[in-house]
């Protein structure tokens, strides 16, 4: 009788094994997959599945941009944020947490530092730090692009005005990141403070892409209360939305959050389905996120085999890094390599480091 139930369970393995190549080659091609396709593809990864779906990626990334790879300069100007995020160590109650703020001549020396070193792609990222109004972000916008007017500045700075972002956007950000973290209404209550609002963010999205930014947006893999479909939901609602830039990324727990206690986000899904945005948006960036390197060895060039054809990297010292913890730091990998020896680790896996601007 084992016997028997060995050789139905190695059956229904082939069967399944078949129907999720299947789903591959249909999103391959159609570039999407209904709820229940995506849900299948999530609930029986396999080896065999993630090998394959890996080649593809791989295939888009090669047809899309051939072997190269943009690295962008990370700038955390600032760990201060209005919100209470149940996740993040940055959250506003969050008393153990050494704040800082970076002036101009910081932000500036912190730019030329990385520009020397062939950053052209500035990510300038914070907390939802109103200190930093509309006039006074616009200063500092205005500052990066008249010194590196060849470089692209993306902003991460969280929820503001439509005509804040209009207004730095006329002084030279040419991209912006603002993830709606979960598509699900409930999750995003789970996750979010009570003052945040998952149709405002949505909308700001829009907002954004209208205006004629480089848009960007993701969302956590592994984060509480986190189900398969919810995922379904988050990659159906990112191809509605077609984003330019795309970030999916492990959660990662934080002390003195709700969720400390809380297990993190599986890497391998991440990388699995990173390489299932890639055969969604093939001409997108898909970033390999620092995050990645917290949760698995080598994680960021791991994400290069999954499709990701760009790479953070932060152009800020050692003391500043730890004090922008979003994530606990006893599962940070550090950053210890320096850009140009990151260079080469990336160029040894096969890829080309280019320097130059996203847009």
């Amino acid at each position: 009788l084992g016997d028997v139930y060995k050789r139905q369970a190695l059956e229904m393995e082939k069967i399944m094994g078949e129907i999720m190549q299947e789903h591959v080659d249909r999103l391959m091609m159609l570039g999407t997959l209904s709820a229940d396709e995506f849900t299948e593809l999530l609930r029986y990864r396999n080896a065999e599945t993630t090998e394959y779906l890996f080649q593809k990626a791989e295939e888009v990334r090669k047809q899309q941009f051939d072997k190269e790879v943009y690295l962008w300069g990370r700038l955390p100007f600032s760990n201060y944020c209005k919100n209470d995020c149940n996740y993040c160590g940055l959250r506003r109650s969050n008393r153990f947490v050494k704040r800082y703020r970076m002036n101009m001549k910081e932000i500036l020396q912190y730019c030329h530092e990385g520009y020397r070193q062939g950053i052209r792609n500035f990510l300038l990222e914070s907390g939802t730090d109103f200190y930093f109004s509309e006039a006074n972000f616009a200063e500092i916008v205005d500052a990066v692009h008249k010194h590196f007017p060849d470089c692209t500045i993306i902003l991460n700075v969280g929820d503001h005005t439509k005509a804040a972002y209009l207004h730095w956007m006329h002084l030279g950000a040419g991209a912006a990141m603002l993830s709606h973290d979960a598509s699900n209404e409930l999750q995003f209550k789970r996750l979010h403070s009570a003052n945040m609002s998952l149709l405002r963010r949505k909308q700001g999205m829009w907002e954004l892409q209208e205006m004629g930014y480089h848009t960007g947006t993701g969302f956590l893999v592994g984060t509480p209360y986190q189900t398969i479909e919810n995922v379904s939901e988050d990659l159906l609602f990112m191809k509605q939305f077609m984003p330019q830039m795309i970030q999916i990324a492990p959660f990662l727990a934080a002390k003195h959050t709700p969720f400390e206690r809380e297990r993190g986000g599986n890497a391998d899904m991440v990388l699995y389905l990173m390489a299932i945005a890639r055969l969604m948006f093939r001409g997108s960036i898909l970033i390999a996120d620092p995050s990645l390197e917290q949760a698995m060895h080598d994680g960021r060039k791991k994400a290069l085999q999954a499709g990701a054809n760009a790479v953070v990297v932060d152009i800020v010292d050692e003391a500043l890094r730890g004090a922008y913890a979003v994530y606990d730091e006893h599962t940070i990998h550090r950053q210890q390599e320096t850009i140009k020896s990151f260079e080469q680790q990336i160029r040894e896996k096969g890829y080309e480091v280019v320097r130059k601007a996203i847009m």
